[in-house]
């Protein structure tokens, strides 16, 4: 199993936290039904290297259920440690309490050779971590290796594992089985992702290892009969909730090998892979908003829109994977328009819509998404924009449309009557994105200039505040995921609901 996650709060809901603790406890239970010789999780056992209190307790408590003689062997993923490097993690401290066999390679520098201590070393400088594990069962010994995440350096270091490996079966001697725990993504399963390991990246491991079991690609994936990837037990974009992407874990069945099996072991495995436990996310289609002259003949027939498609929800509620018990949860439904808007865009109730849908469906939340929603004036802007104040020799201007743009979208938004200054403040933040520069600067012009604009109506306002570890879990409300802005600014219809970073 991967990508579990545990302390993703996703939307700022409470609940989506304890979906990832659940996922995780329910896939522990139903892999111990198959009485299994270990578990492995190669990476993101935690979304963030910072936990509330309750997050590392749920850790504790859910691998506090797996009997002592079934280790449990980790690697670490870059949600274990995100951000500034430190030399001791969460997964340091779960090692060291037994919970946990953490599993990592001692890396040089260019070229070189990893080195990997077993679990039973006693040196001082090894006691929060190890680098391999062997495990004994009736048919033989398998080997298990672990690489930490190495990000773009993934390359290097696989093959300074490789070397490693051999070296590692030189001094200690050679396993029936070799297994490496890693977490970084296959070349072609997420074509957006970028930065993944090139199958012939994988060749001088594929010579020492039988079974490469991965993480981080939230979906389940195989290759090549020794490449894994079960996908996180939990959906967490919309993306990834889509039915082509499965969820679960793998249950790996070791035999010995026949004449024909290519691995450089003495045992060959079965795999199969099993669906996960999960809340279930429900897509609408797409609600085209161009027919209506007014909110009140949108809003009537898009309640129609929604009842049609209750009978396509119940079929995914009750579903095995999607059950808890015998009882369906409530699911998680992406609210999606499209289209050419003809009235104000300030009358377009996105949250009462939103409303609408969670009533209907006993949703636990609605993504609302309005990216692809035109208003009729802009595209009135950009059919009337004269040649000579967008071409220049022949040569686009862009920053002439976008400034149109948002004097457009200022004029239309609540802040109508002081479109000018909110048009600048668009702009501005507009040219620093295109710059790189950090998205806090961003942020805090932001929140500057509307204290300073609308003064009465920021005094509750807080964008993108970080986790108070030492507040109550109902003050937690930063929002993370769905990287799509559903709204322009000035139009707050959606900012609680969505996710606003």
């Amino acid at each position: 199993m991967a990508d579990i996650h545990l302390g993703h709060r996703q939307y700022g809901l409470k609940q989506r936290e304890d979906d990832m603790a659940s996922a995780f406890r329910a896939t522990i239970q139903l892999a111990l039904q198959n009485e299994p010789d270990a578990i492995l999780l190669p990476g993101d056992l935690f979304d963030s290297r910072d936990l509330r209190p309750r997050v590392l307790d749920a850790a504790e408590r859910n691998l506090e259920r797996v009997p002592d003689d079934v280790p449990v062997l980790v690697s670490r993923g870059n949600h274990d440690e995100n951000l500034t490097p430190r030399e001791v993690t969460w997964l340091n401290y779960l090692h060291e309490r037994n919970l946990i066999v953490l599993l990592e390679a001692e890396l040089p520098g260019e070229g070189g050779t990893a080195a990997f201590s077993p679990a039973d070393s006693d040196a001082d400088d090894e006691r929060s971590h190890a680098g391999f594990y062997d495990i004994d069962t009736d048919d033989g010994t398998v080997r298990v290796f672990g690489l930490q995440w190495r990000g773009a350096r993934t390359d290097t270091a696989l093959g300074q594992v490789a070397r490693g490996i051999e070296e590692t079966n030189n001094d200690h001697g050679t396993p029936d089985y070799t297994v490496l725990l890693a977490h970084f993504g296959i070349e072609d399963e997420v074509p957006s992702l970028g930065g993944s390991v090139t199958h012939a990246e994988l060749r001088d491991v594929r010579d020492v290892v039988d079974y490469l079991a991965l993480g981080h690609i939230h979906k389940q994936y195989e290759s090549a009969g020794w490449v894994y990837n079960p996908g996180s037990p939990e959906a967490h974009t919309t993306q990834e909730a889509r039915e082509e992407w499965n969820h679960g874990y793998y249950d790996i069945t070791l035999n010995p090998a026949t004449a024909d099996y290519d691995g450089s072991g003495a045992l060959a495995h079965t795999v199969t892979h099993h669906h996960s436990r999960r809340r279930p996310y429900f897509r609408l289609g797409a609600f085209d908003v161009t027919p209506y002259n007014t909110y009140g003949e949108l809003y009537e027939d898009f309640r129609d829109y929604v009842a049609k498609h209750e009978e396509d929800l119940e079929g995914i509620l009750h579903r095995e994977e999607f059950t808890k018990g015998d009882e369906p949860r409530s699911p998680i439904v992406d609210l999606r328009f499209e289209g050419t808007l003809q009235f104000d865009r300030s009358d377009f109730a996105t949250g009462d819509l939103a409303d609408l849908v969670e009533d209907a469906y006993d949703a636990l939340y609605v993504q609302t998404n309005t990216s692809r929603v035109t208003s009729a004036e802009i595209e009135e802007l950009l059919k009337g924009l004269d040649d000579d104040e967008v071409f220049v020799d022949g040569r686009l201007q862009t920053e002439a449309i976008e400034q149109r743009v948002f004097e457009t979208i200022a004029a239309e938004s609540r802040f109508s009557d002081q479109a000018d200054d909110v048009a600048t403040i668009l702009g501005d933040a507009h040219r620093m994105a295109k710059t790189g520069e950090d998205p806090q600067d961003i942020a805090d012009l932001v929140t500057q200039r509307r204290r300073e604009l609308f003064p009465e109506d920021s005094e509750n306002v807080m964008i993108d505040i970080d986790d108070d570890p030492f507040a109550g879990d109902e003050t937690d409300t930063t929002p993370r995921e769905e990287t799509d802005v559903s709204e322009p600014v000035g139009d707050g219809s959606s900012v609680s609901r969505g996710d606003a970073e």
